[in-house]
């Protein structure tokens, strides 16, 4: 079953990609002029395709598939994160340097890959960007968990005193985005999920007890909690999917070469080694 369902959806989202080319050379030079670290070419390099989703502002959502060596089985599915909250700079600025790294033909990775670079572009492409989608929906609080309806806006009120950054939506999974992403884990089924945010300099968690990392590259584990429509409390709490949440120090300023590549080794370690535990305890 496994097999069929990976390749469904490479099909499934590879489709709509001819009619939206240059949506995507649009989305790449607007996202090249936001960004100092991303290129024109670096960007139109990724053949980043869609599945004719759009944002409520009109820009392509993307993604890129990233599959082992045709004789080669993927060792796991991961599904990556970026740009969920569109003012987190350096966080879709090292998905975008990470993503470059595995297309690379002389370092074929061992895991299927799906990069979802800019979730919230959105929230990018506004002047300033915000935190917030262009509905001023906090995606990471929109997502359907359980208690959303019971908890999600009395969370908001009191805990965040009503702050417009992290305004939860008017009912669960009410985004394009959201629905998007939701979509995509219910159709991928990945072993483990990683989003990449700022600016608490630490590595948090969210899933399976036995998967619990203690660092990657110079971010040690600190637990910050889930909330309500929090992608931790529905992938990692309620879907029981190892959510790894990287919170770089600073929003605007990226780690060091030393650390990009210490931490992108430490990921791969960290899935091949969650998913060996998961075939034990089966």
């Amino acid at each position: 079953m496994k097999i069929i369902i990976t390749l469904a959806i490479t099909i499934v989202l590879s489709t709509n990609s001819f009619a939206i080319d240059s949506s995507i050379e649009n989305f790449c030079k607007t996202l090249s002029k936001k960004l100092r670290t991303v290129k024109l070419d670096g960007c139109k390099s990724f053949n980043l395709t869609t599945m004719g989703k759009i944002s409520t502002l009109g820009n392509p959502l993307t993604h890129r598939e990233i599959l082992p060596n045709e004789d080669v089985s993927p060792k796991g599915k991961i599904l990556f994160l970026g740009g969920v909250h569109g003012d987190e700079y350096a966080s879709i600025s090292l998905a975008y340097l990470w993503l470059q790294k595995l297309i690379e033909p002389e370092n074929p990775s061992p895991f299927h890959w799906l990069f979802l670079p800019v979730v919230n572009p959105d929230g990018l492409f506004q002047s300033p960007a915000t935190r917030a989608n262009g509905n001023s929906v906090d995606l990471n609080r929109n997502f359907p968990s359980p208690d959303w309806e019971d908890k999600a806006i009395s969370t908001w009120k009191t805990h965040y005193n009503s702050d417009k950054r992290r305004y939860p939506g008017a009912y669960p999974n009410s985004e394009v985005e959201t629905q998007w992403m939701v979509d995509i884990i219910e159709r991928f089924q990945p072993d483990a999920i990683i989003s990449i945010h700022a600016p608490f300099g630490l590595l948090d968690y969210d899933g399976p007890e036995h998967a619990l990392p203690n660092k990657i590259g110079h971010l040690k584990h600190r637990s910050l909690g889930t909330y309500p429509g929090s992608l931790g409390r529905y992938a990692g709490e309620h879907l029981k999917i190892p959510v790894l949440t990287l919170e770089l120090n600073s929003a605007g300023r990226m780690p060091n070469d030393k650390n990009i590549k210490v931490m992108l080794k430490d990921l791969e370690q960290w899935v091949e080694d969650k998913i060996k535990q998961k075939c034990i305890d089966m």
